[in-house]
């Protein structure tokens, strides 16, 4: 049995609200960067840079990285991001869901080798399950949630759904 925690409003909202506190902590930043995870956590960072552009009046690009969720290791994180617009720039990463914080551990990691100013995480999401030690800097909604639940973000015509099942 599946129940709907946001409805496509207060997603939007939550999405929303982020964006604001991402303009509010780099306000004094000339480079920032978003960047998320493929699939839903690359769509959820394309929603977050429309909102920046809306509350800024500025473009901000939007990047996607591809990360093998069910084992990580076995394939290498690539992205689209170009190294060289990275340096000195505030990285944000983007994703749907923390559960463990294993994905984001694993993005962390690649972005790790070239010269950014700062690296700060962004969930819709977070479950608060951490088994890595990656905190989110920004949080949509968290949620106590068992280990055997498992929490779906669905982007439909007018924005995001969770659900939990």
């Amino acid at each position: 049995m599946s129940s709907q925690i946001l409805d496509q409003k207060k997603a939007n909202q939550k999405i929303r609200r982020i964006a604001l506190e991402i303009l509010e902590r780099n306000q004094n930043e000339p480079v920032i960067i978003i960047a998320g995870i493929v699939q839903t956590g690359y769509e959820l960072a394309l929603q977050i840079c429309e909102e920046l552009k809306h509350f800024s009046g500025k473009e901000y690009p939007c990047h996607a990285i591809q990360v093998f969720k069910p084992a990580p290791l076995e394939k290498p994180v690539s992205s689209n991001v170009d190294p060289s617009k990275l340096k000195s720039a505030v990285l944000i990463l983007v994703d749907d869901v923390q559960n463990s914080g294993k994905t984001m551990a694993h993005a962390l990691k690649y972005f790790l080798e070239f010269p950014v100013k700062a690296i700060q995480t962004c969930v819709l999401i977070d479950r608060r399950h951490n088994a890595y030690p990656v905190r989110a800097d920004y949080v949509g909604l968290s949620l106590s949630t068992t280990m055997h639940e498992h929490v779906s973000v669905e982007k439909g015509p007018e924005g995001f759904t969770v659900s939990l099942s």
